[in-house]
C-alpha cells in the first residue's frame, strides 16, 4: 500500500513538473539589464503556437508596457535567440541554465554585448499583434515615402503582402534609423481609403489611393503631432 502511495505521489510530481515547462524555455521570464548606470527591468514571454512555431513578446514592467514585438525567434536545445524589434532591433542571445535561468547578452545600439539574465516567473503570456485582413491588389506591394525632419528627410518604405489565409503581412522599413521589418497593425482598406497603425512608435497613418493606384497620400500622426505624408508605389 505504501509503495502505491509513493508511486502515485511520484507520478503527480513528475507530470506537474513536465506540464509546467520547467524543462524548456517556454514560460514567462523576468530579468534586468544595466544601461547608462541604471537597471532596466525586462520581461520575456516564450511559447509555441498551434503550428508548433516559437513565438514571443517582451515587456517593460516599469513603464507598464507589454506586447513589445519580438521577431526571428530561434530555439535550439538550450539556446534562445531573437530580435527585440522595439528595443532598436537589438539581437538577444540566451542560454538556458539548469537553475531555470536564461542568461546571455543583448546588443545595445553601439553594438556592445550587454549581459542580461532572466528568471522563470510563471506561465507564458505572449501578446502578438492581431492579423489584419488582406488588401487590394492595388495596395499590395512596396511603397516609399518620407517625412520632413529638421535638416533631413526620414524615409519610410511600406510592404504589403497578402497571405494564403486572407490576411496581410504588413511592415515598414525606416532605413535612416536602422529599422527594418517593423510590423504595422490595424491595417484597414475601404475602397481607396487606407489606414494603419505603427504600434511600436505610437503612431498611425490615414490616406487615400489615387485613381491610378500609384500614390497613397494622407496624414501621419505621432501622439499629438501630425504631418502630411505621400507614398509612391515602387
Amino acid at each position: 500500500m505504501l509503495a502505491k502511495v509513493f508511486l502515485a505521489a511520484w507520478a503527480v510530481l513528475f507530470f506537474a513538473t513536465f506540464s509546467s515547462g520547467e524543462g524548456g524555455p517556454e514560460g514567462h521570464w523576468e530579468g534586468t539589464l544595466k544601461a547608462d548606470n541604471r537597471e532596466i527591468g525586462l520581461s520575456l514571454d516564450l511559447a509555441k503556437n498551434a503550428k508548433s512555431e516559437w513565438i514571443a513578446s517582451m515587456g517593460l514592467p516599469s513603464e507598464k508596457m507589454t506586447g513589445l514585438v519580438v521577431a526571428d525567434v530561434k530555439v535550439d536545445g538550450k539556446s534562445v535567440k531573437f530580435t527585440a524589434v522595439e528595443l532598436r532591433m537589438a539581437r538577444v542571445d540566451l542560454t538556458m541554465e539548469s537553475q531555470g535561468i536564461l542568461k546571455g547578452t543583448i546588443l545595445n545600439p553601439q553594438g556592445e554585448a550587454v549581459p542580461i539574465e532572466f528568471k522563470r516567473a510563471g506561465a507564458a503570456r505572449v501578446e502578438l499583434i492581431p492579423a489584419s485582413p488582406a488588401v487590394s491588389k492595388e495596395l499590395e506591394g512596396d511603397w516609399e515615402g518620407g517625412i520632413q525632419m529638421p535638416g533631413r528627410l526620414a524615409r519610410m518604405i511600406l510592404h504589403f503582402k497578402n497571405q494564403p489565409d486572407k490576411t496581410v503581412a504588413a511592415t515598414v522599413d525606416t532605413p535612416d534609423t536602422g529599422g527594418f521589418g517593423l510590423p504595422l497593425n490595424d491595417v484597414k482598406q475601404s475602397e481607396r481609403n487606407v489606414e494603419f497603425g505603427l504600434k511600436i512608435a505610437h503612431a498611425g497613418f490615414k490616406g487615400t489611393l489615387n485613381p491610378e493606384g500609384t500614390e497613397l497620400a494622407g496624414q501621419f500622426r505621432h501622439e499629438e503631432n501630425s504631418a502630411p505624408l505621400t507614398f509612391k508605389k515602387k
